[in-house]
């Protein structure tokens, strides 16, 4: 395991997302949310694309946000772009669902890999720059931050998502406690009061959405997939005590829930 495996480019292309599968391991959980929050739709509704407008989803993971643009039927240009070609592969094969379902669907999309703090794009490339849970990734967010600003025309919209510090809480304290580590080591590394600051650093303009909400799971096993696809759980000499330990610290409530916060929130950055 690298000191900082969430921003280790290396690490991340060849062992977390070599292929999609912790990442969806991740992203099924949310199937218990209250309210339930429809992320990629609630940013895309945010960015409010112009039908002839350019769309820059850079760190692209597995292709959620583009694939929702795609059964919009957007008819302007896309590309993707993320370090990994394990997410890029996973990115077209749900393009690839999506399309085959909706023949309405667009499917101009393009996928590059790229770094987010140095990508191979000519200034004001994009009209609407998506950073969706990526930021804490980059050793250096204040790059990628540069970046986002130089690729978008002056005028477009740079929207970052991130989680607030409150995200996972729960089951980050239980985690620890299983690990024998202080809490803080499990920390957002780039929480989204960190995103505003940065991001008002750059961008004359900022606004803020919070989508608070919270799990409420009543089988352990989405849990214990979770816990699974982290950095750190297939190092420890036993990962399922690891992972029954930490089912076991989180309380459960009478009516056999356990209970997790949720927070997510986007940032539209804006230039003249």
């Amino acid at each position: 395991m690298p000191p900082d495996p969430w921003a280790d480019g290396l690490y991340l292309r060849s062992v977390q997302y070599k292929t999609d599968a912790n990442l969806s391991a991740r992203q099924s959980i949310y199937a218990f949310q209250h309210p339930t929050v429809d992320l990629p739709a609630r940013v895309l509704d945010l960015a409010a694309p112009a039908a002839s407008d350019t769309v820059a989803d850079i760190g692209c993971g597995n292709g959620r946000y583009l694939a929702d643009l795609a059964r919009r039927g957007f008819t302007g240009r896309v590309l993707g772009a993320d370090l990994s070609l394990g997410m890029l592969r996973a990115a077209r094969d749900h393009l690839n669902t999506a399309t085959a379902a909706d023949a309405t669907c667009s499917s101009s999309i393009a996928l590059i890999s790229a770094d987010a703090a140095a990508l191979p794009l000519r200034e004001d490339a994009a009209d609407v720059t998506l950073a969706s849970h990526m930021l804490y990734h980059v050793p250096e967010p204040a790059a990628a931050l540069s970046e986002l600003r130089r690729v978008t025309r002056p005028g477009g919209r740079v929207l970052i998502v991130l989680n607030g510090a409150a995200h996972l809480r729960q089951l980050r304290a239980a985690l620890a406690a299983a690990r024998g580590q202080d809490p803080a080591t499990l920390a957002e590394r780039v929480t989204l009061d960190d995103g505003e600051a940065l991001a008002r650093s750059f961008f004359p303009r900022v606004t803020r959405h919070d989508f608070p909400a919270e799990l409420r799971i009543p089988d352990p096993a989405p849990i214990a997939d979770y816990i699974r696809s982290m950095p750190g759980t297939h190092d420890h000499a036993d990962p399922d005590a690891l992972i029954e330990a930490a089912l076991s610290a989180l309380p459960v409530t009478p009516t056999g829930h356990r209970t997790i916060t949720t927070h997510a929130g986007c940032l539209i950055a804006e230039f003249d």
